[in-house]
């Protein structure tokens, strides 16, 4: 059984790519929209904050925003 990690993305900033792409991918949104909103997190503009769940693996494995 895989062990789970939860992160803030502002602790794994150079995941934001992975990350966007991801959501890209699960749901079809363009990955330039959650870029835009993931820059807009890490600069502090917003507090809608990314989480990344990680199982050990490379790349996330589960994604979520925290509102």
């Amino acid at each position: 059984m895989s062990e789970y990690t939860y992160i803030n993305l502002r602790e794994k900033k150079e995941l934001k790519g992975t990350a966007a792409n991801w959501f890209h991918e699960k749901w079809g949104v363009p990955t330039e929209a959650y870029l835009e909103c993931m820059d807009a997190y890490l600069a502090g503009t917003t507090e809608y904050g990314w989480y990344l769940c990680l199982d050990g693996e490379p790349e996330p494995t589960r994604l979520y925003i925290h509102r």
